[in-house]
């Protein structure tokens, strides 16, 4: 049983190894190119509702905290 315990303990420090090598090789080299954001839109309209969100949030959290 001891052995089954050894062999998944080693083999999952294996798999970290390789998976640390693969970060670092990442880091080292990293792509030549930039790939697209999926569905980004640079537009007025959405920086607008983004700040406004935000706004909208912070102002929600200052009247929970005055009203403690």
């Amino acid at each position: 049983m001891t052995d089954k315990i050894n062999m998944v303990i080693n083999l999952s420090i294996l798999a970290l190894l390789i998976y640390l090598a693969v970060q670092v090789h990442e880091l080292q080299n990293p792509p030549k190119y930039q790939p697209a954001m999926m569905g980004y839109d640079n537009s007025l309209e959405l920086k607008y509702n983004i700040q406004e969100f935000l706004n909208n949030a912070l102002k929600e959290a200052i009247n929970q905290q005055e009203t403690q």
